[in-house]
Order: structure tokens, then C-alpha cells, then sequence
């Protein structure tokens, strides 16, 4: 919400931050279920794992379509939301 007050740019700058980490994400658990888990038996998972991925990179693409980039201090703000979020994925993965 703090990104929309500084207008549209700054909202999908925001949005592709975001995304951009939660898609790293989704493409670390599929990296280790290919890996460590039995293909046919989390084929459903991983299937699921794939849409919601593909779901967030749409949402990455259409912030940049929508000028993410021409947010002000679009490398700024996007580095420190990026990191936010990977804060919060770590501390999630650790509670």
C-alpha cells in the first residue's frame, strides 16, 4: 500500500519485487522435490507448485508491461522489497 502513494510505477515496481522472490521460491522447492522426492507420488504437488509459480511470473510480466521500471528509485525499491521478502520467507521457513 505504501508503493500506491507513490504512484502507479512504484505499485507494479512493487509487484514485480514481490514476485520475482516468490518465483526464486517456488522454483527452490521444485529444484528439491525433483531431487529428493518421489516423481510419482508428489506429481500432484509439483504440478500445483508449477501453476502457482507460473501464476506469479504472469504477475511479474504484467508489472513490467506496466511500467514498474519507470517507478522512482525503481533498483532501490525493488532491492529492499526483494529483500523484505526474503526475510519473511526465511523467517517462515524457520517457525
Amino acid at each position: 500500500a505504501g508503493t500506491a502513494l507513490l504512484g502507479k510505477e512504484a505499485a507494479m515496481a512493487c509487484t514485480v519485487a514481490v514476485e520475482a522472490v516468490i518465483g526464486e521460491h517456488y522454483n527452490n522447492q521444485l529444484r528439491d522435490l525433483m531431487e529428493h522426492a518421489d516423481q510419482t507420488k508428489d506429481k500432484d504437488l509439483i504440478e500445483t507448485i508449477k501453476k502457482f509459480r507460473d501464476d506469479e511470473n504472469q504477475h511479474h510480466d504484467t508489472g513490467l508491461a506496466n511500467n514498474a521500471e519507470q517507478a522512482p528509485f525503481y533498483q532501490g525499491l525493488t532491492s529492499a522489497i526483494k529483500m523484505g521478502c526474503r526475510l519473511g520467507i526465511y523467517v517462515a521457513e524457520r517457525i
